[in-house]
């Protein structure tokens, strides 16, 4: 059997065991298995900045080749690299906020202003620009709230999941999830049928 045959059928689990007793192939099916869904969640995650989006992830997978044995083998190996993707962008978002508290004022006094115009006009709107503007609204809420969102409704994740990935309790998922979801709906209102 070819080794990438072998490394295919291995649990997520058993890959990362066979990484951490050091067989480096292990960790290009880890790579395979995750890295374009990684990507994704981190584009989202991170305003669209597709290259800090990749820097990002090239990060999170240094650190699981430098340090295979942090995996927590009690877990799912899915549900633990998505919590260590989301302690990255935290601290993103944490740093983001230290630098440019004041700027953040400035967009949301701007934004609030362009609404009412944009409203306006939005009688001929389609798909690219409901999924544009669910991205601006999305980006207007605090990091946890968007990143709940995106864990459920993108990412498919139960609540049980997103509480591990976010370190909080359930409930505190579903508040964030119910506060998302009526900002959004209050947001995208014009996207609503009359009848």
């Amino acid at each position: 059997m070819p080794q990438t045959g072998k490394y295919a059928l291995l649990s997520d689990e058993e890959l990362m065991f066979c990484l951490s007793n050091g067989d480096v192939l292990a960790f290009d099916e880890i790579y395979l298995r995750y890295s374009k869904r990684l990507l994704g969640y981190y584009i989202r995650m991170l305003n669209f900045d597709k290259e800090l989006a990749r820097d990002a992830l090239q990060d999170l997978f240094l650190k699981i080749a430098e340090t295979p044995e942090k995996f927590d083998k009690t877990r799912s190996f899915k549900t633990w690299i998505f919590s260590v993707a989301s302690n990255s962008c935290k601290n993103f978002y944490r740093h983001k906020k230290i630098v440019s508290e004041s700027n953040e004022e400035i967009k949301y006094t701007t934004e609030s202003i362009n609404d009412s115009v944009f409203l306006n006009t939005a009688s001929k709107i389609d798909a690219t620009v409901f999924r544009k503007m669910l991205e601006e609204a999305l980006n207007e809420l605090s990091a946890e709230k968007k990143e709940a969102f995106i864990l459920k409704y993108q990412e498919e994740k139960t609540i049980t999941e997103i509480a591990f990935i976010q370190n909080c309790p359930e409930g505190s998922v579903k508040s964030r999830l119910y506060y998302t979801i009526k900002v959004l709906e209050e947001k995208l209102k014009i996207f609503k049928p009359l009848n």
